[in-house]
């Protein structure tokens, strides 16, 4: 568990290790403000009955100290806790914003769900783009996405002049014509990185990061070198970019990709902070608060993605995205995972679940649906681009499954509920659950490859009635009562359902009956109290002839329409159709108060 880089693309992460068994649990981390070389360690031999964590200094050489020396750490901390890894995520969470890492709350729009164009991967055309975009209206999709291929290479991000003769002008009018059908455009982008031998590194050679051998660090998935995140070239080159794409191009989002987002090498360019090589290191937050505040001050309302692939996103890169995202999972249990160490972290901040076509058989939106996460997707349509392998084409048997859930996702909209912790445990619970609560309605999400058995419903409130609803498959599962109930269950890969308290049903009838009895019992109370006058007791008895006739327009039982004869020229049904000048027909006022 090492901070920082653990291969040549991959690091960084979140300080803190978590290992619990089903009684309590133990958390260690560090609280500092910026991201620190260290590891978090778990260490557990074969024939152990305890586990070893710790924070460990991840320093280079051993120090020797003589008399009078001193050390200064950094400020680690270590939790007791129940249950899982939630809440001491969520505390460590919330002592670090309280401390100055202040998360961001999400753009209405960042919880809406998105189509991405990389179904068509780098050689998608404008053609395929364009035509794809009315089965995605269709579908209740609201953000579309241009990603990787528009540009020359990485590092050079001048558009390809092969797909984009016009130049900007072409980009511009791509971005006009995606937003004429009512949609948001995201753009992607891989910053930080630039390819050898591009026109950005020929002009500035001394952009990217050196080894203790002088050599550059090489980002491998990209073939490219990595640029200091804290050189003034690099920022004020990154910045004019944002520029381009959100002011010139008008893109309401970007998508910034790569797993080598998390981290950077410790950086040995002499030109760049040689009394500190780690500074590259501590400071690359900063390269991703320049981008978020610029984007931001050009669109106020832009959603900004931050997507390390494969990784989870590191906890200091956090405050600077306001859509988080499940970063390329290789199954709908790292979707799951994912979305729930965010909620945890950043329950304010959307999570969008990534491409549908990327879980468990390419259609598990049940994963996303139920943990709360944004759901996205990127079939092609009507067909497949031809030299694109994989086939992503939105049949008309999946096209009913995307409907329906996408359709479900718009209505329910959960990824803006509040994800309820302590109920189950991640890592013991079986069947996997999870709960989310809105608007007063509590929906669970079970999932197991297959499960036939009972389920524990918890978090009723003691002594109500609630009803649970299969709204997926719309069957009642029947009613329950708090605080915990057993249900019966057969389903495979997930069950989702709601929880919502019984509505008491007052009959008016038995409501206005009841209270005429009681008015006439101080009626004939009053009688025998001298002190009671008789301006009161004619009070009581109008209230009292008033309860008598809405008892009677409103029947035994219990409806609001009764069948009346009021006379022989009509017969009517409800005190509002009346159409006799009989008595019985002012009654209606009475039913009109």
């Amino acid at each position: 568990n090492y901070m920082g880089m653990n291969d040549s693309d991959y690091g960084g992460g979140i300080p803190v290790t978590c290992l619990w068994r089903r009684d309590q649990g133990i958390a260690v981390g560090h609280v500092e403000l910026s991201p620190r070389l260290v590891s978090l360690p778990v260490k557990k031999s074969k024939y152990d009955n305890y586990a070893e964590v710790a924070v460990e200094s991840a320093g280079e050489s051993v120090v020797a100290f003589t008399q009078g020396d001193t050390i200064s750490t950094v400020r680690t901390f270590v939790s007791v806790y129940e249950g899982d890894c939630f809440a001491p995520l969520r505390q460590f969470s919330e002592y670090m914003q309280v401390s100055g890492l202040v998360m961001p709350e999400s753009e209405p729009a960042a919880f809406e769900p998105m189509w991405c164009a990389w179904g068509y991967e780098r050689e998608a055309t404008f053609a395929e783009i364009l035509g794809t975009l009315p089965k995605v209206k269709e579908l209740g999709i609201k953000w579309a996405t241009v990603d990787d291929g528009y540009q020359i290479a990485e590092g050079d991000w001048e558009l390809d002049t092969k797909r984009f003769p016009g130049g900007d002008r072409d980009m511009v009018d791509l971005v006009k014509k995606m937003k004429a059908y009512g949609l948001k455009v995201q753009l992607w982008w891989a910053p930080l990185a630039a390819d050898p031998g591009t026109k950005v590194l020929k002009e500035n050679p001394d952009f990217i990061t050196l080894s203790k051998q002088q050599t550059p660090h090489y980002i491998t998935w990209w073939d490219s070198y990595y640029l200091s995140p804290v050189d003034s070239g690099v920022v004020s080159y990154s910045r004019d970019l944002v520029d381009r794409f959100m002011k010139k191009y008008d893109f309401d989002g970007l998508k910034l990709d790569g797993q080598h987002l998390n981290s950077v090498h410790p950086d040995y360019n002499w030109k760049h902070h040689p009394e500190c090589p780690q500074y590259s290191y501590e400071q690359l937050p900063g390269f991703f608060k320049m981008i978020y505040d610029e984007s931001r001050s050009i669109n106020p309302h832009a959603v900004i993605q931050n997507c390390p692939c494969g990784c989870c996103m590191s906890f200091y890169n956090l405050p600077y995205t306001n859509q988080t995202v499940a970063s390329d999972p290789t199954s709908s249990w790292q979707v799951r995972l994912k979305g729930y160490v965010y909620k945890a972290l950043v329950p304010r901040t959307a999570y969008f679940g990534d491409h549908v076509e990327l879980s468990d058989h390419g259609d598990d939106f049940a994963s996303s649906f139920g943990i709360g996460a944004v759901l996205g997707t990127k079939f092609t349509w009507p067909k497949n681009n031809p030299k694109v392998k994989a086939d992503y084409r939105l049949t008309s048997e999946k096209e009913v499954i995307w409907k329906k859930w996408f359709s479900l996702y718009n209505e329910k909209m959960l990824s803006t509920g509040e994800y309820v912790n302590g109920l189950y445990d991640i890592g013991y619970s079986r069947p996997e659950a999870h709960v989310i609560r809105k608007d007063g309605t509590l929906y669970y999400a079970f999932y197991a490859s297959s499960f036939d058995g009972d389920i524990l419903v918890k978090g009723l409130e003691e002594g109500k009635k609630y009803e649970l609803y299969d709204y997926f498959n719309e069957v009642s599962l029947g009613e329950v009562e708090g605080p915990e109930a057993r249900l019966h269950c057969k389903f495979e890969r997930a069950l989702l359902f709601r929880g919502e308290k019984v509505k008491v049903q007052i009959s008016l009838y038995n409501f206005f009956n009841k209270l005429k009895i009681s008015i006439y019992e101080s009626i004939t109370e009053s009688r025998t109290e001298s002190w009671k006058t008789q301006y009161e007791i004619s009070v009581l008895y109008a209230i009292f002839r008033l309860l008598d006739s809405y008892v009677r327009i409103f029947g035994s039982n219990g409806s609001e329409y009764t069948n009346i004869r009021c006379c022989e020229r009509c017969c009517w049904r409800s005190v509002n159709r009346c159409q006799c000048s009989c008595e019985r027909r002012n009654k209606r006022n009475l039913y009109r108060l």
